[in-house]
Formats: C-alpha cells, structure tokens, sequence
C-alpha cells in the first residue's frame, strides 16, 4: 500500500474515532445533572403556585421541581408523603400546582395524569413521572425511589 492511501485510511479512521468521541461527550453531557437555582436549597417546603406563576418561572429560564397534585386523586397523598419527607442531604424547595392549573398551563404538554412530578432545567421540562406509565410505577410508591429518580437529575 502507497504511504498516501495510508496516510488518507489513516485520517478518516482518526476523524471517525474523535466524531465518536465528541458525539460520546455531548451525550454525556446532555444527560449530565445540575443544581436548581440557588433559592431552592434550604429546608424542604412545599411552594403552592398558579399556572401564571409558573409560566412566569418558565419565562425566567429557572431551574425547579414540581409537583402536580390533585386533591381526591388515590395516589396523591402518597406522592405528597414522599416529596416532605426527603433526608437531611437531600432538602430543597419545590413547587406544587394543582392539576386544574396544570390543565391551563404548557406544562400539560408534558404530564397528563396525576400525581406526577417535573424536573425543570432552565425553563425547559427535563423530565417528568407519568402515573399512566408502568416504568414510572415505583416512584410514586417508594420515598426511596422518586429520592433517586430525583437525585438522577438533581445535584444536592
């Protein structure tokens, strides 16, 4: 083989592995967790808000969580039990919205069904618990469960 021919396998072999290489990296990255915004760590504490206030929050590019409820709903008594009781290492502000507001507000694009939770990345939904979703199941059953779903996207 001409040193040419094997200096051009050569580059293209070298672009493709760092193509994959940063491709690995975004990825990574993309997945990676963050801090709320500063204001939300402290004591755990139930914040009750509107649809205007969230849209407001979203707006403003803020970091939140929060949680959808639904008075009469089955499991959310639940739900509420597991957000309060989060441990010492994991305390943090968040917001709970009933689901009458959540029906008039952009983030029932995304939850659908009560109890759920939303994790919010600088005004953009992350990522949400469905109640119609058997994977997501666990959650709202185990405090221990939506603490590490939680702590998936959360930095504490």
């Amino acid at each position: 083989m001409k040193k040419s021919v094997k200096i051009t396998v050569a580059s293209i072999v070298g672009a493709a592995i760092i193509c994959a290489g940063g491709f690995a990296a975004w990825k990574i990255l993309d997945n990676q967790s963050f801090r709320l915004d500063d204001e939300y760590y402290a004591k755990s504490e139930a914040i009750d808000i509107n649809k205007d206030e969230y849209e407001k929050l979203i707006s403003e590019n803020k970091s939140f969580v929060i949680m959808i409820d639904k008075p009469g709903c089955i499991t959310t008594p639940k739900m509420r039990e597991n957000m309060a009781n989060f441990p010492d290492d994991t305390q943090f502000k968040y917001y709970r919205m009933m689901w009458d507001e959540v029906k008039e507000s952009s983030l029932h694009d995304y939850v659908k069904f009560t109890p759920s939770v939303a994790i919010i990345k600088k005004g953009q939904v992350k990522a949400w618990l469905q109640a119609d979703r058997d994977e997501d199941t666990e959650y709202f059953e185990s405090g221990d469960a939506l603490r590490s779903w939680i702590r998936k996207y959360i930095v504490f």
